[in-house]
């Protein structure tokens, strides 16, 4: 599966992995994977790890060594595609008259109502890192600020 990420990912990645490798046994533990993954910039929801681990920890033992750690980065990756191409639609959906944006009303309706809801405060703090220019509305580039907030839409 690691045959899905660029030579350079493989090599950062390689080298995260050995940094958390401590006893310097080529393995790291599931309950590590959450802060090696932050490390790099990479924050999925406990679920979405989980779900990944699962997915690449065939013998369920929660114990990763490198090899199968690139396999759970090349399934991120990919992951990490489809929500684009997810997110692409759902902001077409929302985004009736194909003006290019999003109102604030709609945005936080969706973010307090769909996949994991935000309470009203959470919401309007995401809309505020998401809204670049400060006009009341959410572009598609604006939205990828919210993208972390899982979205599960259905059209």
């Amino acid at each position: 599966m690691s045959s899905e990420l660029m030579q350079e990912q493989i090599t950062e990645y390689k080298g995260v992995f050995e940094m958390f490798d401590e006893e310097g046994n080529g393995d790291v533990k599931m309950q590590e994977l959450e802060r090696l993954m932050s490390l790099m910039g990479i924050n999925p929801t406990k679920r979405e790890l989980s779900q990944m681990a699962k997915d690449v920890d065939k013998n369920g033992k929660g114990i990763f060594n490198c090899e199968s750690f690139l396999g759970l980065m090349a399934l991120h990756h990919e992951r990490t595609k489809n929500q684009d191409a997810e997110l692409r639609a759902a902001f077409k959906v929302f985004d009736k008259e194909a003006k290019g944006y999003i109102d604030w009303n709609t945005l936080k309706y969706v973010l307090m109502n769909a996949g994991e809801p935000l309470n009203e405060i959470e919401a309007e703090q995401m809309m505020k890192e998401a809204d670049r220019d400060g006009d009341g509305t959410i572009n598609y580039e604006g939205i990828f600020t919210i993208k972390g907030h899982s979205l599960s839409i259905t059209t």
